[in-house]
């Protein structure tokens, strides 16, 4: 046999060898990593804040379950969960977002809820997203449906079911799917008292929020070898480096959809003579709809790098005129916590936390007005203009809760903190009220 052909042949067995043993000591590992961790599951109907529970092999042995300290599971009930185990975060973001739509596709009628593992002592390190998924009642057959549909990413995930046998005790079991769903260990599990640190809140900075724009343009560069867009949001940052800023105001209006900040925005720039900027900025805009089609970390992080280039032309254009910007930070962050915070307002982040703050990298305006009108005016105005909402907007418009997050948390910002503005009166009437406040903070 030539001698390249045998050099092939041993590689290729050592390959799979390796591959086998790997594989063997990943499983093993899994087992071994769960005794070590916590799993948190979003608030639900069931629970109104973040559900915590851990292996009662953790720690002093857990005294026996009241029936409701697991609600969502009914005697004789089934539930799964599904985590994504820690990879290159591009990649493994991407995953976790294919893998949500696929559940919610394949798995109708089951609730599927945002979960996160990881180890207390080193929550950053650690953490790994996924989903706890509870099949609907008499759905037979929701065992064999969810694991056709998580065979393909089999390598790249950690896949637990969870029974309740005997009243009230709750078992998880971890499974293999490699070669057919298989049961490897089973273990007894308990609910636990929520931490006084939340992982949805510690996982927002970096992840959810970025605070700096190395930290955003890090996520674009590593997503730039599958979203060639990325590289080239990334040359536009290059090519719009920020300067100082000139000596007049910058004032900032937010708000929810269809709350008049376009009216508003028009109407001031007119009577302040002013340079009228949005975000995100004209030179990367054409790339939003790829980039609200991508994972959150993704998502984020091109809104983010999206808020540098805005500065940038926001302090050129502040040494000619006053800018008025149709939204900035405030909006990308608001956004982003809502979405990564389930539940009710009680949920968010305690005022002062620290993911309210403005980055100290980015360029600060001298003046952030809030619009707010009720929730029917809001709808009535979305529907009667047509106007086209992104799936964030129409999430706002179908859940009360939500939307009740992001104008908490827009209250909550701090360093500059929005000025609130009711925008339920005559366009002439919160022009004028505008007028008032911008020159009561602005040297206008």
């Amino acid at each position: 046999m030539p001698g390249w052909r045998r050099h092939r042949l041993v590689l290729g067995l050592f390959l799979h060898l390796r591959s086998g043993i790997i594989q063997s000591k990943r499983m093993a590992g899994s087992s071994l990593d769960l005794k070590s961790r916590m799993f948190a599951v979003e608030p639900s109907k069931y629970s109104p804040n973040p559900f915590y529970f851990t292996l009662c092999s953790h720690g002093p042995q857990a005294p026996s379950m009241d029936p409701n300290d697991w609600p969502m599971l009914p005697p004789g009930g089934l539930a799964f969960s599904v985590c994504v185990t820690k990879g290159q975060r591009v990649k493994t973001t991407r995953l976790h977002k294919s893998l949500g739509l696929q559940l919610s596709e394949e798995l109708p009628g089951s609730q599927i809820l945002k979960l996160v593992s990881y180890n207390p002592e080193n929550l950053h390190e650690s953490l790994e997203k996924g989903f706890f998924i509870l099949p609907p009642p008499g759905c037979p057959d929701a065992e064999r449906r969810l694991c056709d549909v998580l065979m393909e990413y089999r390598k790249d995930i950690q896949l637990c079911g969870y029974k309740r046998e005997e009243e009230p005790e709750i078992w998880q079991c971890l499974w293999d799917l490699d070669g057919g769903a298989k049961e490897i260990t089973r273990s007894k599990v308990t609910r636990v008292e929520e931490p006084v640190s939340s992982p949805f809140v510690d996982s927002i900075k970096g992840s959810a929020v970025f605070y700096s724009l190395e930290d955003a343009c890090d996520v674009l560069e590593e997503s730039s070898t599958v979203i060639p867009e990325a590289k080239k949001v990334l040359a536009s940052m290059e090519q719009h480096r920020h300067s100082e800023r000139g000596p007049f105001p910058i004032i900032v209006i937010e708000g929810l959809d269809a709350t008049g900040k376009t009216t508003l925005t028009e109407s001031l720039r007119s009577h302040l003579k002013a340079e009228l900027l949005r975000s995100p900025p004209g030179s990367i805009n054409q790339w939003r709809s790829i980039f609200d089609s991508e994972s959150s970390l993704i998502k984020r992080a091109y809104y983010a790098v999206g808020n540098y280039i805005g500065a940038a032309e926001i302090a050129k254009a502040s040494k000619t005129s006053p800018v008025i910007m149709d939204r900035f930070w405030h909006s990308t962050a608001a956004y982003a916590i809502a979405t990564e915070i389930g539940g009710g307002i009680h949920n968010l982040p305690d005022p002062h936390h620290d993911v309210y703050h403005w980055p100290d990298d980015l360029l600060k305006p001298d003046l952030v007005i809030l619009l707010t009108v009720s929730d029917e005016e809001r709808i009535r105005r979305i529907r009667t203009r047509g106007l086209q909402e992104t799936k964030e907007e129409k999430e706002l418009e179908a859940n009360n809760m939500f939307r009740q997050r992001v104008e908490e948390v827009y209250k909550r910002m701090e360093d500059p903190r929005c000025v609130i503005l009711d925008a339920s009166p005559s366009m002439e009437k919160v022009l004028q009220e505008a007028l008032t406040v911008i020159k009561k903070h602005c040297n206008i």
